[in-house]
């Protein structure tokens, strides 16, 4: 059977609570994600003393996951990859294997690397976890694989790369049942509901930069719209950390604001996020929605893709050249 190879990046996570201090140590020394504009010794002296700080708060949330410290985005990733595997070897007719290279924590770039050298397949598919394109995930992945290999160089297997994945319409079907399943619940018409879609954030150097990745949440946005029948709705950016400035509105502002707003039935949609992790089952469910659901208003969250079936048919259909 032919063979592919599924090569897909991201920023990896702790996988126990005494990697929390090293994997934020290595987030925020990167200055490819995140520039305190300081210089780099700098950088790493803010980065270690950012992260020592931040590991003694987060790790009882880790531990409120359910996963032993670790992210839950490690374990739900590494089973989206073992199913879609299976998946893709069932219906193509070619066998894939997923080689996953995370920039903070293991396994790094140079490890699944070493592992792609010593694997025979006639082609690599080149991308991340991130559906929409931002200098600070797509593009600082693609620019640390390319200082320790060169994807376009001469070897033994043809090279596909995918930047970016939201446009696809079984990704974009997937979101908007679980919107749709989600207006169910609150017992109301997608049309008499309102859709606060969260993004993550970036810092505005960025976007001053000519970062894609506001346009690309907004085309995202516009095309489960118009799947779904939404009237109303509006983005908020969340997760901002360190001493820079970020997107706005955050998602705390745009809730809090609510509280005066003839606004109700409220269906949030992680918008740039695939699976369950600290983002959703923390920041959102425990800290952010309660700001609403603590005044009276009725506020939901859409049930997370992780390995769903349609997810993985979607992902599938994503990689199939």
């Amino acid at each position: 059977m032919k063979k592919d190879v599924l090569f897909i990046m991201g920023m990896g996570g702790p996988d126990s609570i005494e990697a929390i201090e090293p994997f934020l140590f290595n987030l925020f020394s990167d200055r490819d994600i995140i520039d305190f504009h300081v210089g780099s010794m700098l950088q790493k002296f803010i980065a270690k003393k950012i992260a020592a700080k931040r590991s003694k708060k987060l790790a009882p949330e880790y531990l409120k996951m359910g996963y032993n410290g670790a992210s839950p985005q490690n374990i739900i990733h590494r089973r989206i990859f073992k199913a879609l595997e299976k998946y893709y070897t069932e219906n193509t007719g070619r066998q894939l294997q997923v080689i996953e290279a995370n920039c903070y924590y293991h396994p790094f770039f140079d490890e699944a690397l070493n592992v792609l050298k010593n694997t025979e397949c006639e082609r690599v598919i080149f991308t991340t976890v991130y559906p929409q394109y931002s200098l600070t995930t797509v593009e600082a992945c693609f620019n640390r694989i390319a200082k320790l290999y060169n994807i376009s160089g001469n070897n033994k297997y043809k090279s596909v790369v995918i930047p970016h994945w939201y446009e696809n319409e079984k990704y974009c079907t997937a979101i908007s049942k679980r919107i749709l399943q989600a207006a169910e619940k609150l017992n109301k018409d997608i049309k008499d509901c309102h859709v606060l879609y969260s993004a993550h954030s970036v810092p505005m150097s960025y976007v001053e930069k000519g970062d894609p990745y506001p346009e690309h949440v907004r085309h995202h946005t516009d095309i489960i719209n118009k799947m779904t029948g939404i009237k109303s709705f509006e983005t908020a950016y969340q997760s901002k950390v360190g001493p820079v400035k970020w997107l706005h509105p955050t998602m705390i502002e745009t809730l809090e604001s609510y509280k005066e707003k003839n606004i109700d039935n409220i269906i949030i949609v992680p918008i740039s996020f695939i699976s369950d992790h600290i983002e959703t089952l923390i920041e959102l469910d425990e800290q952010l929605i309660p700001i609403l659901k603590n005044s009276g208003k009725n506020i939901v969250r859409i049930e997370s893709l992780n390995d769903s079936p349609d997810f993985i048919e979607a992902l599938s259909n994503i990689i199939t050249i």
